[in-house]
């Protein structure tokens, strides 16, 4: 099922590449900056019982975003339909209360993605959009204040341990967001969903969120 999702995915990008070539002329480039809040949803399942935990600490952390906005076709009121394909980097996670014990965590994920954007834009200011992406996590590390288990009067030190065997290499969300433009800037904001579950083990499901402040730059 992953494979056939990535094909399509895949397939979908060559298209849009296909229709950037017919229109060069119409197409514009962003470079965005995004400032994003996450979190990271935790279920395990037992035979017992299922524990749930919500890493949604609050922490900033940064996305950077380069999309290449193409002009499919125009409508009424000096409004127009685009799609937006683009390629980024991501910072995403979450981050633990502190328990009874003291024990908390930071996880951090680090991902390229790439994905489309269908956009519509009115008076070449306002953009509302909403679309897909996936994305490849080449970091995941979990940065933890002495161990869980340890009772309350442990002295503790932060350690960070690698959990690349914990997490899927691929992933995909699906999210919306929106912009106003003013001159060759704009600001917005954005939301991400994870619709793949980020576990590669047994018996434990992790689903992200991913909220962003985003700061962008035409490129004419």
């Amino acid at each position: 099922m992953r494979k056939i999702a990535i094909l399509i995915f895949c397939l979908l990008q060559i298209s849009i590449t296909a229709k950037s070539q017919e229109t060069k002329s119409e197409n514009n480039l962003d470079l965005e900056l995004g400032l994003g809040y996450n979190t990271l949803n935790w279920q395990v399942t037992s035979l017992n019982e299922n524990v749930g935990l919500t890493r949604n600490g609050f922490a900033v952390l940064p996305s950077l975003k380069l999309k290449y906005s193409i002009k499919f076709s125009e409508l009424r009121n000096n409004s127009m339909f685009e799609l937006t394909p683009f390629v980024g980097y991501n910072m995403f996670g979450g981050k633990s209360k502190t328990e009874s014990n003291g024990y908390k965590d930071i996880i951090r994920l680090q991902s390229f993605e790439i994905g489309v954007l269908p956009t519509f834009s009115l008076n070449h200011k306002v953009n509302l959009y909403g679309g897909v992406k996936g994305q490849y996590i080449f970091s995941a590390k979990n940065k933890s204040y002495g161990s869980i288990l340890s009772p309350i009067d442990t002295d503790r030190n932060w350690e960070t341990n690698d959990i690349s065997d914990l997490i899927k290499d691929i992933s995909f969300n699906i999210g919306a967001g929106f912009n106003y433009r003013i001159n060759s800037f704009s600001l917005g904001i954005e939301t991400w969903f994870g619709i793949t579950n980020l576990s590669d083990t047994e018996n434990l499901k992790i689903y992200e969120n991913n909220y962003r402040l985003i700061i962008g730059y035409r490129i004419e």
